[in-house]
């Protein structure tokens, strides 16, 4: 990074990307912090945005309500290249969305619950957790049955819209568990409440089935693939007293997260708005070099798009929520009752639309509000909690944000990939092995049992998948949090690190 021309260093913590739009466009990242340079071109690539949509405004005005430009652009400490749009990547727009700069897994993001469990319990218990866990998440113990009715509710208004259908009489499965927690008043602990209101549900009639029969699919509750997981933590360490004891954190105490999104059905969502971006832009016009299409704020498609991702980030708000139920069911049964609530859920792929207009675009970047924009919530006095996990096997934080504007209020989702999936098979066998003796990790694959060991075709395909998600794979966590609390985007409350971990 050193001798990048491109970057610029303001301070220990913050880079200048320099650009030849002009774009107000900073990276945090202290010099512990690698920086990909493939990354750099590839955001670069994407800022030549700004010249995409002022071709389109010259050739069809009447598609804009105001000029278009992208107005600032942040860069998270876990910045690595993805396809078109660097992961970590927060850019700010007037006058049109940017649906390529959220990916398709359309609100992925984390939720954490702290329980009244201590980590002793869940260690002298893994043996048994683990057949439980594979049971409840991959051999069909998750039973959420749905109505075609309650299905259209979730599209339209998330969890609220669940509370709203699922009666009390409803208990099978996980809903049994639905109606114990107080889900309803925890609203407030979810980003939009867990709930942001569509007028339609766009193509998922087939999805959706018949009005008042009840049936199961293969989405809800389901983790999804690549870095997505479930995981019984230990709060290792308190960083920051007062916050902790806040939000009920204690030491020793086990915590359950969830990272994942709206999988299947974020992916169709996504999918289908790259084919109407495309048609929209103007035929007199090259299409882009970068592939990125804007979608003007004024367009007809824009009011469809907006439910569509709104049917989309319902079902992911959701879906978080199923898994952590069904992590809070299997403790249930195999470690006896105990306490748990829901700290925060977030998204970290998501668009926001802000007071003063602005559209807030952020790709592998969760927000971090501060006080003043968290006034009128349980939050106020401490920011919006943070989550930012570590790489399978590693310590994972909670902070607290602390609305740092340069940074367009925004942290990292994670430590971010040194090494891409490919690279990741090859090489460092021994740090692997070392990595499975120590770490237990659930899989749909059971690789304790004797006839999985002899296939050793499954085996392997199994252990590549876990090869891919290995600690050696990321950025050191450490360096990312300090560069977050040294920026003052964050402030570090507690040190989480893993007991088990459920990867589908």
């Amino acid at each position: 990074m050193k001798d990048d021309p491109r970057l610029t260093r303001l301070d220990a913590f913050r880079v200048r990307i320099d650009n030849p739009q002009g774009i107000p466009t900073t990276l945090f990242a202290s010099d512990e912090v690698p920086v990909e340079a493939n990354a750099v071109m590839e955001l670069l690539e994407l800022l030549t945005l700004q010249e995409s949509v002022e071709a389109f405004a010259e050739a069809l005005p009447e598609s804009f309500d105001e000029t278009p430009y992208i107005e600032q652009v942040a860069v998270t400490p876990d910045f690595h290249k993805a396809r078109g749009v660097p992961v970590g990547t927060v850019l700010a727009t007037r006058g049109f969305i940017v649906p390529q700069a959220i990916g398709s897994d359309i609100n992925c993001g984390m939720r954490l619950h702290v329980t009244g469990l201590d980590a002793e319990t869940i260690l002298s218990k893994r043996e048994e957790l683990d057949t439980t866990f594979r049971h409840l998440f991959f051999e069909g113990g998750r039973n959420i049955p749905l109505t075609g009715n309650q299905r259209r509710a979730l599209f339209m208004e998330g969890i609220t819209g669940l509370l709203n259908t699922v009666p009390k009489s409803q208990t099978n499965g996980t809903w049994a568990h639905f109606h114990d927690l107080s889900i309803a008043a925890e609203l407030g602990r979810i980003d939009h409440h867990g709930s942001p209101k569509a007028e339609r549900v766009f193509a998922l009639d087939d999805f959706i089935g018949q009005s008042d029969t009840l049936s199961r699919d293969n989405q809800i509750g389901s983790i999804g693939g690549g870095n997505h997981f479930v995981e019984i933590q230990r709060v290792e360490k308190i960083l920051d007293g007062a916050t902790a004891h806040a939000w009920g954190i204690k030491p020793g105490m086990v915590t359950v997260m969830v990272h994942t999104g709206s999988v299947g059905i974020g992916h169709l969502c996504g999918n289908y708005y790259r084919d109407v971006l495309r048609s929209l832009y103007p035929s007199s016009l090259k299409h882009p070099d970068n592939g990125i299409f804007p979608l003007p704020l004024a367009s007809p498609e824009a009011a469809l798009f907006w439910d569509a991702f709104h049917n989309a980030a319902n079902f992911a708000f959701a879906n978080r929520m199923f898994l952590a139920l069904i992590a809070l069911r299997g403790l249930h049964q195999v470690c006896g009752e105990s306490s748990s609530s829901l700290l925060y859920d977030a998204p970290h792929n998501y668009l926001w639309r802000e007071k003063n207009g602005q559209i807030l675009h952020r790709k592998g970047a969760c927000p971090a509000r501060g006080y003043e924009a968290m006034a009128d919530t349980e939050f106020a006095y401490t920011g919006e909690p943070v989550l930012v996990p570590g790489s399978m096997g590693t310590s994972s934080f909670i902070l607290a944000g602390r609305g740092n504007p340069e940074s367009l209020n925004s942290a990292s989702h994670g430590a971010g990939r040194a090494l891409s999936r490919g690279d990741a098979l090859h090489g460092h066998e021994a740090e692997f092995q070392a990595f499975l003796t120590r770490f237990r990790i659930v899989t749909p694959t059971d690789l304790r049992r004797q006839d999985v060991k002899s296939r050793r075709d499954i085996v392997e395909k199994k252990l590549d998948e876990i090869r891919q998600e290995a600690p050696y794979a990321f950025k050191g966590i450490g360096p990312i949090i300090e560069t977050l609390h040294g920026a003052q985007i964050a402030q570090p409350v507690a040190e989480l690190t893993p007991l088990m971990t459920i990867k589908g």
